[in-house]
C-alpha cells in the first residue's frame, strides 16, 4: 500500500513537470507575467491605459513633449529635457515620441564639461592665426599660426588659413603678402600709365616754377633799370657869351651878367638854372622851385641870351 501511494505521488509530479515545461517562457522585452500569463507590453511612444486586458493592452500615445524609447507596462510617457537657452542651449527640435531629445550648444558654444550642464563660446583664433579643428558640440577650437604663404585677416572660430594669391599674368605685385594680409596684385601697364602722369605733373610744376622765376628776374632788371635812367631834361648854361647845350642829368648857373663867371646871389635877384625838356620847352628852377616855361617864352628868353652877347 505505501508503494503504491509513492508510486502515484511521482507520477503526479513527473507530469506537473511535463505541463510546465511545455509552456513557452515569456519575451522580457514585450512581455510581462501576470497570473501565470505572457501579457503584452505598449510598444514605445506609447502609455499603458487601465482599461485594456493582458492579451489587447490598450496603450496611448506620448504628447508633445513626452517620449518613451522600450515596451512599457507604465501609464506615462517621460518627459523631454528641456534645453535652457540661458545657458547657450537651443531649443530641441522634436523629431519623434520614441527617442529622448538631446540638448545642443548654440552654433558657436561647446559644453563646459562631460555632463553637458552649460555651454560655453569657442575659442576665436586671431589675425595671423587660423583654425586648425573647427570647434564643435563637444570640444573647443583649436588655432595655430598661419604658415608662410597663407594668411588670416579674421577673428573666427572656424575660418582656417587662406593660401595668399598669386598674380596671373599681365600684373605684378603691389604688396607683398603676410600671416595677417593677402598679396595685392596690380595690372602692369597702369603701373606705367601712373609713372608716366607723375613724371608729366612733374614737368608741369617744373616748368611753372621755372617760368615764374624768369617773370620775377624780367620785373626786378626792370625796376633796377628805372632807377639808373638820368633825368630827361637837359640842362642849358648861359654864361653871357654863348650857348651850349649841355649833357643830360648835368645842372649849371646862369652866369653874372657883370662877366666874372660868378653866379652872383641876393634876395632881389635869385639865382635860376634853366633846364630844356625833352618837349622843348625851357624849365626855370628858382631856389629849389621848378617852373615850365612855353616855347614862346623859351623863345625870348634865348633871343635875350643872343642880344647879352
Amino acid at each position: 500500500m505505501a508503494t503504491w501511494m509513492v508510486s502515484t505521488m511521482m507520477t503526479v509530479l513527473w507530469a506537473a513537470a511535463v505541463i510546465i515545461s511545455a509552456q513557452p517562457p515569456c519575451d522580457p522585452l514585450t512581455q510581462y507575467e501576470l497570473s501565470g500569463q505572457c501579457c503584452q507590453m505598449c510598444p514605445p511612444g506609447t502609455s499603458m491605459s487601465q482599461l485594456g486586458t493582458c492579451k489587447a493592452p490598450h496603450c496611448l500615445q506620448c504628447d508633445q513633449d513626452e517620449y518613451q524609447d522600450t515596451y512599457t507596462t507604465e501609464t506615462k510617457c517621460k518627459r523631454q529635457p528641456y534645453c535652457d537657452p540661458n545657458k547657450n542651449f537651443q531649443f530641441a527640435e522634436q523629431t519623434s515620441k520614441t527617442e529622448e531629445s538631446i540638448c545642443m550648444c548654440k552654433l558657436g558654444f561647446h559644453c563646459s564639461s562631460d555632463v553637458c550642464l552649460t555651454c560655453v563660446p569657442h575659442r576665436p583664433c586671431e589675425p595671423g592665426w587660423g583654425a586648425i579643428i573647427k570647434g564643435n558640440q563637444t570640444h573647443d577650437t583649436v588655432c595655430h599660426k598661419c604658415p608662410e604663404g597663407s594668411f588670416s585677416n579674421q577673428t573666427s572660430w572656424h575660418s582656417d588659413c587662406l593660401t595668399w594669391t598669386k598674380c596671373k599674368s599681365g600684373y605684378v605685385v603691389r604688396q607683398s603678402g603676410s600671416a595677417q594680409s593677402d598679396v595685392v596684385c596690380e595690372n602692369q601697364r597702369m603701373h606705367v600709365i601712373i609713372a608716366c602722369v607723375f613724371i608729366l605733373g612733374m614737368g608741369i610744376l617744373l616748368a611753372a616754377a621755372v617760368k615764374i622765376w624768369s617773370s620775377r628776374r624780367r620785373r626786378e632788371d626792370i625796376k633796377g633799370k628805372d632807377d639808373e635812367d638820368p633825368p630827361k631834361e637837359a640842362l642849358i648854361a648861359f654864361d653871357g657869351v654863348h650857348e651850349e647845350p649841355m649833357s643830360p642829368g648835368v645842372q649849371v648857373s646862369l652866369a653874372d651878367s657883370s662877366g666874372t663867371g660868378e653866379p652872383e646871389e641876393n634876395e632881389d635877384r635869385p639865382s635860376q638854372v634853366a633846364l630844356l625838356s625833352d618837349k622843348g620847352n625851357y624849365v626855370t628852377q628858382e631856389n629849389g622851385k621848378a617852373e615850365v616855361l612855353s616855347r614862346q617864352e623859351s623863345q625870348s628868353m634865348t633871343g635875350t641870351s643872343e642880344m647879352s652877347c
